[in-house]
């Protein structure tokens, strides 16, 4: 799957993960200790807030990097939601495992899990639940690139989603419908799904799924030589994401602008939507990623305003990044770019 390809794919869903103040593993310890379930009494201590606190424990732990304990984690949250009865708070439970499986690239597993959490919503007409359930399986299927089963799971799911009238489960199916148009190629049937989507995500006051449909719905524009409509979606897409709190579609947009402004060779522009990437990454707790993708954005306006030697420093720090991180293509694409800026500094 190409690099184009990539950036498209939706990664694990973000949990807010609060409450716990203790390292992991001792909240994790204080759980076990607080649910106190004896062989002869096999309910007492089940409760839904301890059930919840392991839901937002695996949230941590996966935050931290520790997934094999967030899987452990939300496991027992399962159970303590099926002693309550509580099928739909389990199927969440179910999505982050399969989600968290495929994003380690254990496919097999993930598919295995979202398939029981498929299960478990038929069985108990959770059809919102069969919704979501369903689009997440489908996401796995694109990440292994099985975009016909892709398809098929994502018009199932639209199908149930317009059954019951879910607004923010029919615009969730459309956007990956779009995904996966827009992965074979077929721009037309992605633009359609795409303007759909961000339509009911719009109605239905999802600001990050607005943010992520208008994200991609500009790329297809972009694709299809529609500047000023992909201005548009990018634009959407910043002001949806600022309000949503979401930084990555925020910092996605904000890619698409700059793009769209450098083709221009508007710097004033680039530089403003550049600012804007700046600000968002300074943190320490950024990503290595995300702070490499700022820094080529800054090589790549000095080299347009001609600032050569400041685009050979930031690419210099970019490269040494790249390697750090072993981003193999980018770290290849900045050699290139410093070759090409060395010869102008000379």
């Amino acid at each position: 799957m190409g690099q184009h390809q990539r950036w498209l794919i939706a990664g694990l869903v973000a949990v807010t993960a609060g409450g716990l103040w203790l390292s992991p593993s001792a909240a994790f310890e204080q759980l076990e200790r607080q649910l106190d379930i004896r062989p002869n009494n096999r309910t007492e201590g089940l409760s839904r807030d301890v059930a919840d606190q392991f839901l937002r424990l695996g949230s941590q732990e996966a935050a931290a990097g520790n997934f094999d304990a967030a899987i452990a984690a939300w496991h027992r949250a399962i159970a303590i939601y099926d002693a309550l009865g509580d099928s739909p708070s389990a199927g969440i439970a179910y999505d982050y495992i399969g989600l968290t499986y495929a994003s380690r690239g254990r496919y097999t597993e993930a598919e295995d899990t979202l398939r029981r959490r498929l299960a478990v919503a038929r069985d108990n007409a959770d059809y919102r639940g069969q919704v979501y359930g369903l689009n997440n399986l489908g996401s796995v299927f694109v990440q292994r690139g099985y975009l016909n089963s892709a398809l098929d799971t994502f018009q199932t799911a639209l199908r149930i989603a317009e059954d019951v009238r879910d607004p923010n489960g029919i615009g969730l199916s459309l956007s990956n419908l779009g995904l996966v148009a827009q992965l074979q190629g077929n721009l037309a049937d992605a633009r359609k799904y795409y303007e759909a989507a961000t339509n009911y995500r719009y109605r239905a006051g999802d600001l990050a799924g607005e943010a992520n449909s208008s994200n991609n719905l500009g790329r297809v524009y972009r694709q299809l030589g529609e500047e000023g409509r992909a201005l548009g979606a990018f634009l959407v897409a910043r002001d949806a994401a600022r309000r949503a709190g979401d930084v990555p579609n925020q910092l996605r947009a904000l890619d698409g602008l700059m793009e769209i402004y450098r083709d221009r060779n508007e710097a004033t522009q680039v530089r403003r939507f550049l600012d804007e990437r700046i600000a968002l990454t300074e943190a320490p707790e950024t990503s290595a990623s995300q702070r490499l993708a700022t820094l080529v954005q800054l090589g790549q306006y000095y080299e347009l305003t001609g600032e050569f030697l400041a685009a050979q420093e930031a690419y210099q720090a970019a490269l040494g990044l790249a390697r750090q991180i072993q981003d193999n293509p980018q770290a290849a694409f900045l050699a290139n770019r410093l070759q090409a800026v060395s010869r102008q500094v000379r």
